[in-house]
């Protein structure tokens, strides 16, 4: 059975496909589960959500948790805090539960835990600070990830990614961690969001990638701060070493862990064979064997995740289209049809966009990536009828010419569907794909070697990565995405829904 997992080392323009991860999106919002995973339930006006709260590997008990949403007003200002007094704080297993009130508007969002002592019973130390990220794309009026397990990892990607847009330190230990950004940087703080999902994972606590260069670099970094999260401040100089060594000289020096690390992001090339010396002899997380040059991180933008719609030359349409959870986009060309209605928060980006532009070449790569995984089937030329399990699949021209086409995840919700294609895919009319045993529309995906026509009122569940056109018959339902590589998307009073 081909399994989410067992992608893990595959390019990130793949993975963040599969939105929660694939293994990453497989997080993201745009951007990605563990035993008592925490759950987010509730209505349109306020949600609860659960999660965890961990200093390496046990729990931090009694930390304070806060919920934002990132702010529009200036770098660092403008943040909103969405839980009413009285905080809830974490319980003997790290545990917390919560609900918050929804913004009026799309947001990014970023959880904070403040506090708690290491381990039932320890003494509490006021210089935790933890966080993970949670936002990405172009943010959401709810919490992309459906689990939260906040510790140093996710502390150290957030803020690797996002500390242009985070207030300063002030010295004062367990101070608000504030980010935002002006309207005009909003793209930069959705692309910082987005980096940090795929650096992370905020329903696991643990790096996407582990086998790669960057996955060791964030859990070093994750020890280091774990260094002064799992010790005791009233015999132990950890922290204050921590602080010492990560605040430049002249500056404020930093009263928390997130204040450390923001230090660390903006010099990550400053006092870093010190630094290295805090990671404990036993880590918590799988970190490097010796000093790094820079604990800067190049992250790799998987913006195609984004969206629901991406073309090449154009994106035409008939009737009445509607675009839901994700964008649309069209690059190099500049012209899209009007009817399509696009549900907020999602954007248009067209031409010279280069969010548009890079989506492009995540596109690209993934759709490389795809075809050439080693088959583990194959496919006649009409699925009409026929039920596949997991797997990589490939044949040539592939037709739906009745009927229907079932997927059977064999009751495993990460189980990934892969069809390699090499010409066209045309589904007639009415037809549709059926996903059951917990087959879900964001591990299926469609590589295409020319063009993918889907008949009128057909229904149908996955991406699809067509090399030249996309085009859906009137009345078509699409749970999944429509990317095509080098022609148009054309459309026809159709509904889109990205997973």
């Amino acid at each position: 059975m081909l399994h989410a997992r067992a992608l893990r080392s595959a390019p990130l323009s793949l993975l963040s496909f599969a939105l929660f991860s694939l293994a990453v999106l497989g997080t993201t919002g745009c951007g990605a589960n563990q035993a008592s995973s925490p759950s987010l339930t509730g209505t349109s006006t306020a949600r609860t959500l659960e999660g965890n709260v961990y200093g390496g590997q046990q729990p931090v008990v009694g930390a304070t948790i806060q919920l934002y949403a990132a702010g529009t007003t200036g770098l660092g200002q403008g943040a909103e805090s969405l839980i009413a007094a009285p905080l809830p704080t974490t319980n003997a297993n790290g545990a917390f539960t919560f609900t918050y009130n929804l913004p009026s508007t799309s947001s990014h969002f970023y959880i904070v835990a403040t506090g708690g002592s290491p381990g039932s019973g320890n003494t509490a130390n006021p210089n935790i600070v933890l966080m993970a990220a949670l936002g990405g794309c172009t943010g959401s009026t709810t919490i992309p990830s459906s689990s939260i397990n906040i510790n140093e990892v996710t502390t150290a990607a957030a803020i690797l990614e996002l500390q242009p847009y985070i207030a300063a330190p002030t010295g004062t230990a367990g101070a608000s961690v504030l980010i935002g950004a002006p309207t005009a940087q909003y793209n930069d703080l959705r692309t910082a969001f987005e980096n940090a999902s795929n650096l992370v994972s905020a329903s696991t606590g643990t790096v996407v990638n582990s086998t790669g260069s960057k996955g060791p670099l964030i859990n070093t970094l994750a020890d280091i701060l774990a260094s002064c999260v799992n010790s005791d401040p009233t015999i132990s100089s950890n922290c204050s070493t921590l602080f010492t060594d990560a605040t430049p000289s002249g500056d404020t020096k930093a009263g928390d862990t997130a204040q450390a690390a923001w230090y660390i992001a903006q010099n990550p090339t400053t006092n870093v064979p010190a630094l290295f010396g805090l990671v404990p002899a036993s880590p918590p997380f799988v970190a490097l064997n010796s000093a790094p040059t820079s604990f800067a991180v190049t992250t790799s933008t998987d913006l195609v995740a984004c969206f629901a719609v991406l073309g090449s030359t154009t994106v035409t349409n008939t009737g009445a289209t509607v675009v839901s959870g994700g964008d649309l986009g069209l690059s190099p060309g500049t012209s899209v049809d009007g009817g399509i209605t696009m549900t907020s928060p999602a954007v248009e980006y067209t031409g010279t966009s280069p969010v548009a532009a890079n989506a492009q070449t995540d596109l690209t790569a993934a759709y490389t990536y795809a075809a050439d995984l080693t088959p583990t089937g194959s496919l006649k030329a009409d699925m009409a009828g026929l039920t596949f399990t997991p797997g990589v699949y490939d044949g040539s021209a592939v037709a739906l010419s009745a009927g229907s086409v079932t997927l059977n995840a064999q009751g495993d919700p990460d189980a990934v569907f892969i069809f390699q294609i090499g010409s066209t895919l045309i589904p007639a009319a009415g037809t549709q794909v059926v996903l059951e045993n917990g087959a879900q529309a964001q591990n299926v995906f469609w590589q295409v070697g020319s063009s993918a026509t889907l008949g009128a009122n057909s229904t149908f569940y996955g991406t699809i990565m067509a090399n030249t056109t996309i085009t859906l018959g009137n009345g078509v339902t699409l749970y999944g995405r429509a990317l095509a590589r080098t022609g148009a998307v054309n459309l026809a009073g159709d509904t889109i829904t990205a997973p």
